[in-house]
């Protein structure tokens, strides 16, 4: 089930977030982002599984970020919650969906290909340690 993401959620949420990346969002990021209908997550069995937070600007919807747990990597909870992102962007008028990925990260890159997204471009020194490959999806 995915669902809008509560204050009692977040301990989760940040657990999550630091075994998935080397620099993970200190968890202010994550608190100034409850009562966005953007930031939702992933539940199955009572388990948080992985949360994904989209703003929309203009007529772009913009993904800030997504992880799943990696203990249920691989097992096309991170395509629902891009599904989820789609629907979401359509309804609040969107027309397209975009991201930034670590030029490095090829597995996360080839993700999102497979989920029909294209590069846009590079953008140098977007992380602090590694440039970011723009990426969209026309939905």
């Amino acid at each position: 089930m995915i669902r809008n993401v509560s204050r009692s959620d977040l301990s989760k949420i940040i657990d999550i977030e630091n075994q998935s990346f080397s620099t993970p969002w200190p968890r202010f990021m994550f608190r100034s982002h409850l009562g966005n209908p953007g930031f939702v997550l992933y539940e199955q069995d009572d388990a948080v599984k992985g949360y994904v937070i989209v703003d929309i600007i203009d007529s772009r919807l913009h993904l800030m970020s997504i992880a799943v747990h990696p203990k249920y990597q691989r097992c096309g909870i991170g395509t629902n919650l891009i599904d989820w992102c789609i629907e979401f962007g359509k309804i609040h008028g969107a027309s397209m969906l975009t991201l930034e990925v670590r030029e490095k990260n090829r597995s996360v890159q080839m993700f999102y290909l497979k989920n029909g997204f294209d590069v846009q471009g590079i953008m140098p020194g977007y992380y602090i340690d590694d440039n970011a490959v723009a990426m969209y999806k026309e939905i």
